[in-house]
């Protein structure tokens, strides 16, 4: 990759950058952070740079050219951040966006083309030794360059013509005008959240519940006695859910116990001295202020409004707030009195929701979606006026649109208004349900659904908009997964290093900002609370295509794709392939030189995919299998390639040519696991991933730049990239598998110890090792010096004689998963006085019957633990895990007998919530099994707090007894029921004996 000095790009610009506190250096290549056109035009300014400072100084007239080009440039992004700040452009606006966008694509893919050609022989020959045939290879080099710095030139002096016609357009047609007239304006749409705060309670569904649950909390003041302070109720989740209508639900339940009662609306811009003003009206309702409207600021009515309620027990809702410093300032007009007064926000983002609820005696509550039977009941009731009004011929249609809807009220409802006048025509259903997506964007029966998404959308800044819309590529209801998803965002450029963060830690933060906006949906989460799995509502993904279109973000071939028409040169493609064989059309794959990023879902086994075409291609993602006679060598002919995700049975031995790579996930589905030599070429290559134990690639150490190895096999790999393993100095996420006892070579325990105690002075931050059997690794007992930098340890049956005490100085470690043979007292205190673990998870096989003590002087810090034991051999004493939330403890029914206790002392864990015990049934008596029941009981039912509690019996290391028809038999709070379980054998769902869902 190129580089500029940073004196040189400083003197380099032109006139002061309106955005030069968004960029920063990564490898010598600014990466862009705004939005698309924005973002595309700050990656090509700085491009512009280092192609003036390192390769074009020697050509006369380039240097000016080009410096001209930066300067006009420099001025439309300023006009282009204008245009960000626009809910509804102009088709001006827009028709100008794109035109400047697509030019600054053509001009960066012209500097990237002319670079590799002249990096490409550069890395050929620069390390020939010298002589007189040096000097004539130097000389032919110089030749071969000189053409490319020629044809350069000329298509400079074209795109500078471009330019000069983009920014007259720009001055003709007064844009700048026209982008300071719209920003400025004040005309608003009618909020469609109007239609949800006054709807009429028999039209609701499912809101019951909820409504008598909050109400109660919100009416409770606890002990007899104790003052009765002002209370907060934050309810935040995605747009649509109907947080509005729940809060509004709850005042018209409880309203009229308060002295004073009101429902304030803030939004996204909110003028504050109008909401405030709003709100001492209300409390005072003769026309006392009207002369002091004029004269009073903003602090004067807070004063006002504070003195009003001070004395008052009111109930005031604040709805929809978008940021922290909104509340910050509207809670200072609310006193904080002991009249038992109590607030409801709502909000969309999670983080606001706890700087709401900054008091312990607060709440945040999070608003689900509707289930399947109340998603039903609204749908049919809006349709047929009521709950079971459907003809049979089209109930199959209507749960195919219920799926879409995702339990989302506002898109049921919002459907149901397009079907209304339609109830009995089943083909009519079915085109609704054939073209959801479509109807989002043309229809005006359902604008107000696309008005309430797109305010989540446009509260983004502009590059969290980027990173959310490249979602829009995948098919529906796709899992994404989080750690590929950062890296696809990485290799595009729309992540920037800070000056203290890496750019796989930036696209962390803005992966979990999009979390916490409720913008997609967790699907799974790990024991630390980090994100693994997300989705996008169905709802929300069909408005970012729709998006995606206008912009010319992406183009998208599939049987959901709504046209397969282009709007112009396409950048980036999704395909989803189908069962039916689907094919590239010429007229598809017309343009295709240009695009950036082209991923694949779906069965294409017969599909021949264009790759030739692809010279400027940065992302390459297929997740589908291809056929044997596929050759694969001519992704290696992709010299621009950064992220490659591949699903193939073999690497081609050229994969070494991708010289700019930084990310291979492999998924091998015919378990042939050799890597090639070549992909130890691959020296910028930071993630190496496989999802099979796969083997080591040899001569591994070379890959200096590697900062993650996943599912890698140590006893399968050769004996020599074991001992390479240690080299990496940038490694900072290793998981490997071990699978056996005595390794064919003695030297892989020596060289595995020796290679982590070599990690683990460098930047190891996350380790697991696993194995199908349990194995013994007491090799590892003993690594010098610790790897402080750890935060995450994970062992799965491999498993040490007692706890290495090389884990007692690591202060971050945050997540443990221990296998040990013994536990003794000293191995427990040495785990409590970590002071970053937060989940603990241990399995251990006692030796002896004496109690071991969780102490009150350790473990401050964890929330959650979790412990497989052979006997019941925990005490809990006074004050300890004082944090602790969630309790799982599994023990046998065996032991428990022999043993004549169970884990005691439970009651002291004061901050407890959730307990699941799972009882080992194996060899036990029932007698055996009742009494363990019994005793286990009896210590959760001392605990001073109502916990939620899952007790079940297992089997054969299976959580139940699975029955014939594929349900397991336990006990919840003490009742038997019958509990679902999903593939993980997780509890799903547990109905009691009276048809109580849990």
């Amino acid at each position: 990759m190129w580089t500029t000095p940073n004196r040189l790009f400083s003197k380099l610009r032109p006139c002061p950058s309106p955005f030069a506190p968004l960029l920063s250096v990564r490898g010598g290549e600014r990466e862009r952070q705004t939005m698309d056109a924005q973002g595309a035009l700050s990656s090509l300014l700085n491009k512009l740079a280092d192609l003036l400072a390192d390769e074009c100084a020697r050509l006369k007239g380039v240097r000016r050219e080009i410096r001209f080009l930066r300067s006009e440039l420099n001025n439309m992004h300023a006009v282009l951040q204008k245009c960000a700040a626009m809910e509804n452009p102009d088709i001006q606006v827009k028709a100008w966006t794109k035109e400047l966008r697509e030019l600054a694509y053509d001009i960066e893919d012209c500097v990237d083309n002319f670079v590799h050609g002249v990096d490409t022989d550069h890395r050929r020959h620069g390390h020939a030794a010298g002589g007189i045939k040096e000097f004539f290879r130097k000389c032919v080099r110089r030749l071969k360059t000189l053409v490319a710095r020629h044809r350069v030139a000329n298509q400079v002096q074209e795109l500078k013509a471009r330019v000069v016609e983009v920014a007259g357009q720009r001055v003709r047609y007064k844009l700048d005008d026209q982008v300071s007239s719209i920003v400025s304006s004040g005309n608003r749409p009618i909020d469609p959240r109007l239609c949800a705060l006054f709807a009429e309670e028999s039209h609701l569904v499912g809101i019951d519940g909820p409504r008598d649950e909050l109400a109660s909390w919100l009416l409770d003041d606890g002990e007899v006695g104790c003052v009765i302070g002002r209370k907060v109720l934050s309810i935040y989740g995605f747009g649509g859910l109907g947080k509005s209508t729940l809060a509004n639900e709850v005042r018209r339940k409880i309203g009229k116990q308060f002295d004073f009662h009101a429902l304030v609306s803030v939004s996204q811009k909110p003028d504050f001295r109008k909401i405030l003003w709003s709100v001492l009206s209300r409390i005072e309702k003769k026309s006392t202020f009207v002369k002091e409207r004029e004269t009073w600021d903003d602090e004067m009515i807070i004063e006002k409004i504070r003195e009003l309620l001070q004395q008052k027990r009111y109930f005031i809702i604040i709805d929809d707030i978008w940021s922290v410093e909104a509340w910050d300032l509207l809670k200072c007009a609310l006193p904080e009195n002991n009249k038992g007064s109590r607030v409801i926000t709502t909000t969309r983002i999670e983080s606001v929701a706890r700087a709401c609820c900054a008091l312990p005696s607060d709440r945040c509550y999070k608003i689900e979606p509707l289930n399947e039977f109340h998603s039903r009941s609204l749908l049919f009731k809006k349709v047929f006026g009521r709950e079971d009004g459907c003809p049979d011929k089209i109930e199959h249609v209507s749960d195919d649109i219920l799926r879409k809807c995702s339990g989302l009220p506002l898109a049921i409802v919002s459907i149901a208004s397009l079907l209304a006048n339609r109830s009995n025509i089943q083909e009519q259903w079915e085109k609704v349900r054939a073209s959801t997506g479509s109807v989002l964007q043309i229809n005006h029966g359902i604008g107000g659904m696309k008005t309430i998404l797109s305010l989540s959308y446009s509260d983004l800044p502009q590059y969290l908009k980027t990173c959310l819309l490249y979602l829009s590529i995948f098919p529906e209801d796709y899992d994404i997964e989080r750690g590929s998803l950062v890296r696809r965002w990485i290799a595009e450029g729309f992540v920037n290093e800070g000056s203290w963060q890496i750019a796989e830690d930036v696209a962390e933060i803005y992966f979990n900002e999009l979390i916490n906006r409720s913008m997609i949906q967790p699907v799974d989460i790990d024991y630390v609370g980090r994100v693994r799995v997300c989705r996008v509502h169905d709802m929300m993904l069909e408005l970012l295509k729709s998006k995606a279109k206008e912009e010319n973000f992406v183009k998208i071939i599939g049987p959901s794709s709504m046209s397969t028409k282009s709007e112009g040169v396409v950048r980036r493609l999704s395909i989803e392939f189908s069962d039916q064989d689907q094919k590239l059309a010429p007229k598809e794959v017309a343009s295709l030189t240009h695009i950036r990023s082209f991923s694949a879902f779906g069965p294409c086994q017969s599909q021949t995919l264009p790759f030739a075409y692809l010279k400027v291609l940065r992302v390459l993602s297929l997740d589908c299998q291809f056929n044997g006679s596929f050759d694969l060598k001519i992704i290696c002919k992709l010299h621009q390639l950064k992220y490659l995700r591949l699903n193939a049975p073999e690497l081609p031995a050229e994969i070494g040519e991708l010289q700019f790579l930084e990310t291979l996930e492999w998924c091998n589905y015919s378990w042939r696991n050799l890597f090639p030599h070549g992909v130890a070429r691959l020296h910028n290559l930071k993630h190496l991933l496989v999802d099979w134990e796969g083997m080591l690639p040899e001569a591994i150490g070379s890959m200096q730049s590697l900062k993650t190895l996943s599912h890698f096999n140590i006893c399968d790999s050769p004996v020599s990239a074991v001992q390479e393993l240690g080299k990496l100095r940038n490694l900072r996420d290793l998981s490997i598998s071990w699978d056996q006892k005595e390794p064919t070579d003695a030297r892989y325990k020596d060289y595995m110890s020796s290679s982590l105690s070599k990690l683990a002075s460098y930047s190891l931050q996350s380790l697991r090792i696993e194995s199908e059997q349990a194995i013994p690794v007491n090799f590892l007992v003993s690594l010098s010096p610790p790897p402080y930098l750890l935060r995450q340890f994970w062992m799965w049956n491999c498993y040490f004689q007692r706890c290495p005490k090389w884990i007692a100085p690591l202060g971050r470690l945050a997540e443990l998963k221990l296998d040990v043979w013994d536990l003794e007292d000293e191995d427990l205190d040495l785990l409590g006085e970590l002071p970053a673990l937060l989940h603990l998870q241990l399995w251990v096989v006692p030796l002896r019957k004496d109690k071991i003590a969780v102490k009150e002087t350790g473990f401050h810090s964890v929330v959650s633990f979790r412990l497989w034991s052979g006997l019941p051999c925990l005490i809990f004493h006074e004050k300890s895990m004082p944090k602790l939330e969630t309790l799982e403890l599994m023990f046998s029914a065996c032991g428990a007998e022999a043993y004549g206790s169970t884990h005691s002392g439970i009651k002291h864990l004061n901050s407890l919530k959730n307990v699941t015990v799972q009882l080992y049934t194996t060899g036990a008596r029932p007698s055996n099994i009742e009494a363990a029941f019994r005793k286990i009981e009896y210590e959760i039912a001392n605990h001073p707090k109502n916990l939620n509690t899952i007790l079940a019996t297992s089997s054969d290391n299976y959580l139940g007894e699975v029955m014939d028809d594929g349900n397991i038999d336990g006990h919840l709070n003490g009742n038997m029921v019958k509990m679902n379980l999903d593939e993980d054998n997780k509890v799903i769902y547990a109905l009691g004996s009276e048809g109580n869902e849990y």
